[in-house]
Order: structure tokens, then sequence, then C-alpha cells
């Protein structure tokens, strides 16, 4: 019984990283309409920037946190204004100019993966963050490393709610994702709106690389196994909901780490696509996703 425990735990502890993932994903497409297939590079090299900090600054870990998750979010505003822009067309709000935008997504993820190359190399990096002593839970011991993790991404998830619930801002930014049109008419400033809905989606996949990066080794090729999970985790609780992007982050953990556990590691990246076909065979639309989004 402590083992199932223990495997639940540690999957809760990396879902909530393919929700943090998942749950940038999900609020690009949802303010922007579209898929961001660049975003596996953004948790990479928000892993970076965190690790760069850490060692070169001497930062604590949280300041390194912190500090990672705006300077991310900054670059994901500088992207969006100078690249994803230009391929956009604008009426009375902004439009996004399809299948470009698809193919600039797998571009970016090449420039940036090349770029990561350039300044920090092929090879693996530690990221050795003193956590202290394991916590205790009866015959369970839990690496504090965990801890962070949950308690990290709770709190951004928390902070994410507040600022789209109860700020003017983020009602500015729920109007845009709703409809832009009328958002521009009512006098919200859309191409604002959507560069800073933009900088908290990549925001939010740094905070997941500088999470995961104490645990994991920081590498260029990172972001690659993590995007796939996180859309898995997206398009099981419903692309493009928030709260189901949470909720498929944590199934998708709990069922790898399950999987891993009882069956056997080396298929450990097929339990998540096995879980999002039984999903879409019984609600195509996720678990917490609508059949259509229609918009006025």
């Amino acid at each position: 019984m402590d083992y199932v425990i223990d495997l639940i735990i540690i999957g809760l502890s990396v879902g909530m990283v393919y929700a943090l993932v998942a749950l940038g994903i999900s609020l690009i497409f949802s303010g922007l309409d579209i898929v961001h297939f660049a975003h596996g590079e953004i948790y990479m090299l928000g892993a970076f920037i965190g690790l760069m900090l850490f060692q070169k600054l001497a930062l604590p870990y949280v300041p390194t946190l912190l500090l990672a998750i705006v300077l991310t979010g900054l670059l994901g505003v500088l992207i969006e204004r100078l690249f994803y822009r230009r391929l956009t067309r604008s009426g009375g709000g902004y439009t996004v100019a399809g299948m470009g935008m698809i193919i600039a997504g797998f571009g970016m993820s090449i420039v940036l993966q090349n770029v990561a190359y350039l300044v920090w190399g092929a090879k693996p990096l530690p990221f050795p963050v003193p956590f202290g002593m394991p916590v205790e839970i009866g015959n369970l011991a839990l690496p504090m490393s965990y801890v962070w993790i949950v308690v990290a991404a709770i709190v951004l998830m928390f902070g994410l709610h507040l600022l789209l619930r109860k700020t003017m801002l983020g009602l500015a930014m729920r109007a845009v994702a709703y409809n832009k049109d009328i958002a521009y008419l009512s006098g919200v400033n859309v191409p604002l709106m959507i560069s800073l809905t933009f900088g908290i989606g990549c925001a939010l996949g740094a905070a997941a690389g500088v999470l995961i990066g104490p645990i994991n080794y920081v590498q260029v090729q990172m972001g690659i196994g993590v995007l796939i999970k996180a859309f898995a985790a997206a398009v099981v609780g419903g692309f493009g909901s928030l709260p189901g992007a949470i909720l498929g982050g944590l199934l998708v953990g709990v069922v790898e780490s399950l999987g891993a556990g009882f069956i056997s590691g080396t298929y450990k990246d097929v339990y998540a696509f096995i879980l999002l076909i039984f999903v879409l065979m019984v609600k195509p639309s996720g678990i917490l996703g609508v059949e259509a989004k229609v918009k006025a």
C-alpha cells in the first residue's frame, strides 16, 4: 500500500509540471486561438535561465524561480510582438493567420533549440538545489523537491485564478479570449492583452522548467517529451479549458507513475497516450471540454 501511495505522490508531483505547461498552452490557445508548438522550448529556456541565475548570481531558489518566470514571460512577449504578430492581420481586432502561425511555431521551436545549443551546448547540466531533508509521512519519505513542485504549482495556479477572475486586467484578457472584435469595440487594448496572455503562458512553462530542473538534468532536448505530455494533458482535460489542463496534467502524471511502477518504466511515455485514447473514445472533447465553442 505504501508503494502505491508513493507512486501516486510522485505522479501528482510530476503531473503538476505537466499541468503548468498544459495550462500555458491552453491559456495561449484560449486567448489567441493558436496552438503554440514552441512551448516545449519555452519550458527549456526557463530551466536554463533559472540555472544561470542560480549558479552565476548565486540567488536562492525562490528568487531564482520568480526571476526566471518574469524574464521568460518578457521573452514570450518579445517573441509574440516581433515574430508571431507579423503573421496576423488587424481588422477591428486581432485575427490569426491560420496555417502560417502553426508553421511559425515549429520554426520558432527549431530556432530556440539552436540558440540554446549555441549558448549552453548539448551536455546536460545539473541543477543542484539543497532542498533539505525529506518529509516523512508515516513510512514514506517524500523528497523536498517534490514538495516544492506541488506547493509552487498550487501557488502559481491560484495566482492565475485570482488574476483572471478578480482583476480588471483579467477581465480584459477574458474578454479578448471570448471575442476580440467585441473587446476591441469596447475599448480594450487587444494587442496588449494578447501579448500579456502569451507572456503569462510562457511564464507558466518557465516555472515548470525551473521546478523540474533540480530533479532532472537541464538540457536542450528536455522540452520535446514534456510538450507531448502537456498536449496529451490539455486534450485529456479539454483543450482550451484551464481547469481541464490542470486535471489532465495530474491524471497523466499519476497514470504514467503507476504504469512505470506496476508494468514497466520502459514504456513510460506510452501510458499518457493510452489515457488520451481512452478519454477521446469516451468523451472526444475531453473531460472538462465542451462539444463546440461558440462565440458571439
